[in-house]
């Protein structure tokens, strides 16, 4: 019963407190105006945060996507040249001295198609302009034919060297450049945007 008494003194206190308070300013226009312009200055302020959160996340989502492309064109290119150099070979030490049949079979090339393959698996390859696209597959399909041709014999070993050697001028003398030229000014657009682009060559 004691704490029943004390409850019933406790909640009339307050409400005397409460009624004793000054209320006048609720009654005023002012008031209510003030508050609301607080309301609509606080979701105006959530607004415009989080749109520019999200603008951020877009432009930063944006260059990382173009940094990874970049690192796969300077792979691709590297590849390629790799590539190029060893057929240079293959044309100068084999095909050059019109050699068997069996020797051709004996002395195909092996290409390095490491980042030609795992371009296919990546969901950046496609922001690569199709102009490289197209030239590095051409280049593949197109080597791997006149090698294949020339160890068949449908092809004179002869022949066949005057045709690789058309096809690495070819992309030495256009291809390769024009894709070093992208990427180098890709490179330049990045690190403009303030990204640390680090290429180490040998």
């Amino acid at each position: 019963m004691l704490s029943i008494g004390k409850s019933v003194q406790l909640r009339s206190k307050a409400s005397q407190a409460f009624r004793e308070m000054d209320h006048r300013d609720l009654g005023r226009s002012g008031f209510w105006l003030s508050q609301f312009f607080i309301i609509i200055a606080t979701i105006v302020g959530v607004y415009l945060a989080a749109n520019a959160g999200l603008k951020q996340a877009i432009t930063f989502d944006n260059l990382t996507g173009h940094e990874r492309n970049y690192y796969l064109r300077v792979s691709l290119h590297d590849e390629v040249q790799d590539n190029v150099t060893r057929l240079r070979a293959y044309v100068d030490e084999t095909l050059s001295r019109n050699p068997s049949q069996a020797v051709l079979q004996n002395q195909r090339p092996e290409l390095q198609q490491f980042v030609w393959e795992t371009m296919r698996f990546s969901p950046r390859t496609l922001e690569t302009p199709s102009i490289f696209l197209t030239g590095g597959r051409r280049f593949y399909s197109e080597a791997q034919d006149i090698i294949t041709k020339a160890e068949r014999r449908t092809y004179g070993a002869t022949h066949a060297a005057g045709l690789m050697t058309a096809l690495l001028d070819q992309m030495e003398q256009d291809y390769l450049p024009r894709l070093q030229a992208n990427y180098e000014a890709l490179g330049d657009y990045l690190q403009a945007q303030g990204m640390i682009i680090d290429i180490i060559k040998e």
